[in-house]
């Protein structure tokens, strides 16, 4: 399951508005950094406590994510949120995902090579 920026932070707002710590019943600070591990059914956070310190595993299922739906933002204004799907014909994402294993996966190696190679044109 792909789950795009946005859904990601509407999933997190909903765990940040529920989620208390166990230990002394505060709210627990929730963000993109407290996920660690993400698969195609469930999400693995690590949360800390603000106030007793205390550390927190939480498991969370994404059953019903798909219901979620920030496709459109207004049914009557018709638009869409493209910011979050990457308009790419297939060509190009093969060069993409090539130039990205040169570049050991970093952006900043790879937008550096692309730059000089663009200067000496």
């Amino acid at each position: 399951m792909d789950i795009d920026p946005h859904t990601l932070q509407q999933i997190l707002d909903k765990i940040k508005q529920q989620m208390r710590c166990p230990q002394c019943g505060k709210h627990v600070p929730v963000d993109f950094s407290s996920v660690r591990v993400m698969s195609d059914n469930a999400l693995l956070l690590q949360l800390k406590c603000d106030s007793c310190n205390a550390f927190i595993v939480l498991h969370a299922s994404l059953q019903g994510v798909d219901q979620i739906s920030d496709e459109v933002f207004g049914d009557e204004e018709g638009t869409t949120n493209a910011s979050s799907t990457l308009q790419m014909s297939e060509n190009e994402m093969k060069m993409l995902n090539a130039a990205l294993e040169e570049s050991g996966g970093s952006f900043s190696t790879l937008f550096e090579k692309y730059d000089k190679d663009t200067d000496e044109e």
